[in-house]
């Protein structure tokens, strides 16, 4: 790929900025009626259409709006699959629009077949279908505990007229016949309207002083990030018993922390050599309105004038470490903007116009712009830059570990945007990973776009062998004690020789007490968050509101010192460059919770209700809290043992009880054959094991039989 230079001089200069005021403005300048359309379909469209009860299989009422809402029971087997509705709007206005399902308040019901059966709640896991101008993107989301209430299904873009739609089924994955799967109204809200929709790239560059193409190109493969630089003989290690082929690369920045920098050009130079191929990354100034302590200035012009100054510092710091192949210019750099969930239209256009200068400018150095942002670092406002980045990296996380069959696509917020190979996506946020008995805290990624120093020769796909993933896991004594797998809850009675699958729904994190008060988390999605509570080891369940504040949060920990007393910590999408943890605490039993920052996103260990302690292990720094976790303070690392010793080699997950009774998931990995070889494969071995003696000794414990392997 070759560049030109454009000559910027006089009013010229500036008209890139004046593009980028009147593409940002002009969306959000809507007329009165554009701001108020709203489509609302009171009743769906029914397949079959509803006869009887016994017959149809469809349970009608008449909701509070005045209409008649519909039932239809669950079923887990597409055999068993007979019911489904959709709502047909017409639209006005070609445009994104709030898509919400109405969830009709009802009491618990007596079904129409089956013996007088008791249903007495809506689907936790209804699967909903949004056919839109882009595809049609899935929502697996849970109508249980709303009650004439609207269900949130996401902003998506319509043509004008009725070939847009939305579907409902009865299929899921719960329990055949457990719950009733609710139709009632859809409401179709215009938010904005649509801004020029970019299918990059678009333009090619073209250099009459003949200048090399960059050292960059697209790669199709996977690869991680880390804060704080692995060793070279660690990287080493990694290349060869690792399925990762690509290192995201912290070049600096004034937002950079210290324990993320520290690379030089001799160890690119050695890794390079080694086969990494390479995401370099900038972390400047973040947004005027964000919660980060370097921000840029909220005068666009000015903003604009700093993404230049940036793209210029990033270029030499660039050149600096042999990334470059000609001065300045030669390879490919991402901007890292983090989130500023809730922003205003003026915090936005700063950023943006920042965005604009930093784009502009690496071209004009010969070099490739990127950006790496998650949903609410308003990515789509990219699109209609005046420069618009080359390629994008995106947080979007849905895993907890490496996942083989990690995809760029899938991201409902991209949609239509970068699809050229122009892709990076973040899908596992932070966690612990060991290949070839290395082990390193990293964030996974999957490329489907432009790197730095790309592979000479092609890699190959490879072959992944492994068993069931362990996501959560904790024990009472040395008989009880419970595991997530597969977004399924287990439990059991005798040390693993018999499991019992008690999952309330898809589940991701648990706690048991000793008096069979039990809770478990689900995510169905990043932005709903469900806690169901149990007080007879799981037999029955409820669900507990949990609110979260705007953004996509991962959790990390559930935990309960008393029915009373709990705790849940998450974790904000970010890069490795930025730490975000949240702890949402109730001391009633789930009817109330606070919320407040942490200093790290890590779990919290509680000795009281009021005494808590938190250890940032990146650069081991240890917190303390007086106060319920209300505020932080740093303390010496020698006030509080958190370390957990004697764990094996490969922990991914570990615990402790009283009287030396412990419990480790151990997940290590290797490959074999070269990562250009067609036999090139990887095995994962993953095993949990428990000890009684503080962990001098390590015993293996059966896993329930039938789990899915996940690969």
């Amino acid at each position: 790929m070759n560049f030109r230079l454009l000559p910027h001089s006089g009013l010229v200069r500036y008209l890139p900025l004046l593009s980028l005021v009147f593409s940002l403005l002009i969306p959000v300048s809507k007329s009165p009626a554009a701001q108020s359309i709203e489509v609302i379909v009171e009743e769906p469209q029914l397949n079959p259409a509803y006869t009887t009860c016994p017959q149809t299989y469809w349970y009608p009422f008449n909701n509070d709006r005045g209409y008649i809402a519909y039932l239809t029971l669950n079923t887990d087997n597409p055999l068993h699959s007979t019911n489904h509705g959709e709502w047909h709007p017409v639209i006005p206005q070609v445009g994104y629009y709030r898509v919400e399902a109405y969830i009709a308040g009802h009491d618990s019901i007596t079904w129409c077949t089956g013996g007088g059966r008791t249903i007495n709640h809506d689907s936790s896991d209804a699967h909903y279908s949004i056919h839109h101008a882009h595809g049609v993107t899935t929502r697996a989301l849970s109508q249980y505990p709303l009650s004439n209430q609207w269900l949130d299904l996401g902003e998506y873009y319509f043509n004008t007229g009725n070939s847009g739609y939305v579907s409902l089924i009865d299929l899921n994955g719960e329990t055949e016949y457990s719950t009733t799967v609710s139709f009632s109204a859809m409401r179709f809200t215009f938010t904005r309207p649509a801004g020029s929709l970019i299918f990059l790239p678009l333009v090619g560059y073209a250099d009459p002083s003949g200048r090399p193409p960059p050292d960059a190109g697209v790669i199709q493969a996977q690869g991680f990030d880390v804060c704080g630089l692995p060793s070279i003989t660690k990287m080493q290690t990694w290349w060869i018993e690792s399925p990762y082929s690509v290192y995201g690369l912290y070049l600096g920045g004034v937002q950079l922390p210290s324990m993320c920098a520290g690379v030089d050009a001799a160890w690119v130079k050695a890794v390079h050599q080694q086969g990494w191929s390479f995401i370099p990354t900038w972390v400047g100034p973040q947004a005027p309105c964000s919660p980060w302590s370097q921000k840029m200035s909220s005068d666009p012009a000015v903003s604009y004038q700093q993404g230049r100054s940036e793209a210029d510092a990033a270029s030499t710091r660039a050149a600096s470490l042999g990334l470059t192949n000609y001065g300045s210019g030669g390879t490919v750099i991402y901007y890292d903007m983090e989130v500023f969930g809730g922003a205003s239209t003026e915090c936005r256009l700063a950023a943006s116009s920042f965005l604009n200068g930093w784009v502009e400018r690496l071209h004009e150095l010969g070099n490739i712009a990127g950006g790496y942002g998650a949903h609410n670092s308003y990515v789509e406002d990219w699109a209609r830059l005046a420069n618009i980045p080359d390629d994008v990296w995106v947080a979007s996380w849905y895993a907890d570990t490496f996942d083989p069959y990690a995809s760029v696509l899938g991201i409902p917020w991209l949609e239509g945007l970068w699809t050229y190979h122009q892709r990076i996506r973040q899908y596992a946020g932070d966690h612990h990973e060991s290949w070839g008995g290395i082990g390193i805290a990293i964030d996974s990624d999957v490329a489907d776009g432009m790197v730095a120093m790309p592979p000479s020769s092609p890699l190959a796909i490879s072959t992944i062998i492994a068993g069931p993933s362990i996501e959560d896991v904790g024990w009472l004594s040395f008989e009880q004690g419970w595991l997530v797998s597969d977004n399924r809850l287990y439990w059991t009675n005798d040390r693993g020789n018999n499991w019992a699958d008690i999952s309330p729904a898809p589940v991701q994190l648990a706690y048991f007490l000793p008096s069979g008060q039990a809770w478990a988390l689900s995510t169905q999605n990043q932005e709903q968050v469900s806690l169901y509570h149990s007080s007879n080891w799981g037999a029955t369940w409820e669900s507990l509101d949990l609110a979260l504040p705007s953004d996509s949060w991962r959790p990390l920990q559930l935990q309960f010192t008393s029915p009373t007393t709990g705790w849940v910590v998450m974790q904000k999408e970010t890069s490795q460059a930025f730490d975000v943890g949240i702890l949402i605490k109730t001391t009633d039993g789930g009817l109330t919770w606070q919320s407040s920052d942490l200093p790290t996103a890590e779990k919290i260990n509680f000795t009281s209700q009021s005494e808590g302690w938190l250890l940032n292990p990146t650069n081991n720094e240890l917190f303390q809290t007086t106060d319920g976790g209300l505020t932080w303070q740093i303390a010496q690392l020698n006030q509080y043992a958190l370390s957990q010793p004697f764990l094996p080699e490969g922990t991914t997950l570990s615990g402790w009880q009283v009287n030396g009774l412990g419990w480790a998931v151990i997940s290590n990995g290797s490959c074999t054959s070269e990562k250009s070889s067609p036999d090139f494969s990887c095995q994962i071995n993953t095993v949990l094991r428990q000890t009684q003696d503080g962990g001098k000794t390590w015993e293996e414990v059966h896993l329930p039989n039938g789990l899915p392997t996940k690969y």
